[in-house]
């Protein structure tokens, strides 16, 4: 059993999404980095986090990861909750 990327972020949080989502519709993946030390690198090839799925899932994966894109793409951004309650009054 090998593991290929499907997906790879500087964000650490927006892989933890990515990973939660995939493993929603039964996807299994592991997050894998090249970070390390007490200060790792957070920018470049270095500061790439990346989902990783089995060979065998990989067909799957991209194609969860294309619908969900496709779903975000044509929607307008959402206002925060402090906008929405407070009118965007301070």
């Amino acid at each position: 059993m090998s593991w290929q990327p499907c997906y790879s972020t500087p964000l650490e949080v927006q892989a933890h999404i990515v990973k939660g989502y995939l493993e929603n519709f039964g996807v299994p993946c592991i997050l894998d980095s090249d970070r390390f030390g007490m200060k790792p690198l957070t920018f470049g090839a270095l500061g790439e986090v990346r989902v990783l799925v089995r060979d065998d899932w990989a067909d799957v994966a991209a194609g969860l990861l294309r619908g969900r894109a496709a779903r975000h793409q044509g929607e307008p951004r959402r206002r925060s909750r402090w906008r929405l309650l407070t009118g965007g009054k301070r």
